[in-house]
């Protein structure tokens, strides 16, 4: 499944960018929240009568896996808050939410998406109740990626899991699809022709990003294939990476006193700070998720060098105002 998703992407980017995206984004979103719903729903009610019937079942077997840190040990409520901040800081920090925006025709779109999606969140709770069904109705499960996909072929008939993994591959290539292309384009457009050949033309940059899409998807499908890491584990590494642009942004929007040199060394700071403590697997870090503590980190550093140095002077002028203007 991993393996086809990766070369339905790798066909649809290579061919038609990101309209194309937007387009199979509407089926995806329609199959997934009927999805949501059919499972979030059924499984409960199917194997144990109900959502309440469910928990309590869950509370005479299971009990560690609904209080903190439960079965894991040290993911205690500290860690749950501190993660949570830092998921929801880092939201809109990913390179392709920036790059998904240009293709907005006005910022009323722009705005009006701000507003619709979070109502996304509520299939959350849906997809939690079939992973506590899973708990009991798949025990011993040795991979629990494939929970999902595992309830949902013991409850629902074989035609149902073609569905629900239709509906998982889309999901799966929307997003994929925006980050290889985003990355593609930012490695030859902001990295190649700065650094090694200025003189490159946009349709050279064109052609390099493309062949960039291939060797991104060959990468991302050996790691599909052969990590052992769970899917939860790699989403919250790269949170805790891409979080570490938001002091620059949200700084840099709103104080004229954050400087160049205070950004990068917050950014330096906050990526060295996440990839020591996750590879020295000092994850969580005195009960908090390794990625806030690099973002606190991140936002010092950046603070007190930006206090340090004079104001940078924009070469871009204040508005006039609408009076003068006219």
């Amino acid at each position: 499944m991993g393996s086809l998703c990766r070369w339905q992407v790798l066909r649809v980017v290579f061919a038609s960018g990101v309209r194309a995206v937007a387009w199979v984004s509407v089926l995806k979103d329609f199959l997934l929240l009927s999805a949501a719903l059919a499972i979030g729903i059924g499984v409960p009610y199917i194997h144990f009568g109900g959502i309440s019937p469910m928990f309590a079942a869950l509370v005479h077997a299971k009990p560690d896996h609904l209080i903190m840190p439960g079965a894991t040990k040290n993911l205690g409520h500290a860690w749950y808050v501190s993660t949570v901040l830092l998921t929801s800081l880092g939201f809109y920090m990913w390179p392709q939410a920036f790059g998904s925006s240009f293709t907005a025709k006005s910022g009323n779109i722009l705005r009006r998406n701000a507003v619709i999606m979070p109502l996304y969140g509520i299939t959350l709770p849906l997809i939690f109740f079939v992973g506590f069904a899973a708990i009991l109705v798949v025990p011993g499960l040795s991979n629990g990626d494939l929970s999902l996909l595992t309830v949902v072929r013991k409850t629902f008939p074989a035609w149902f899991l073609g569905v629900i993994g239709g509906a998982g591959a889309l999901t799966a290539m929307v997003p994929a699809a925006i980050q290889i292309l985003t990355a593609a384009t930012l490695f030859a457009k902001n990295l190649y022709r700065p650094i090694f050949a200025p003189n490159m033309t946009d349709q050279q940059v064109a052609r390099l990003a493309k062949t960039m899409v291939l060797v991104i998807t060959a990468v991302g499908l050996y790691f599909a294939i052969y990590s052992s890491t769970t899917l939860v584990s790699l989403l919250l590494l790269g949170y805790a990476g891409v979080t570490q642009f938001f002091p620059g942004v949200v700084l840099g929007l709103y104080s004229r006193r954050v400087t160049m040199a205070g950004v990068l060394s917050g950014m330096v700071v906050g990526v060295a700070t996440v990839a020591f403590l996750m590879l020295s697997k000092r994850d969580p870090f005195i009960g908090l998720n390794a990625g806030f503590i690099a973002l606190c980190l991140n936002f010092a550093v950046t603070g007190a060098i930006s206090l340090l140095r004079p104001i940078e002077v924009s070469g871009f002028e204040e508005p006039l105002p609408r009076s003068v203007a006219q």
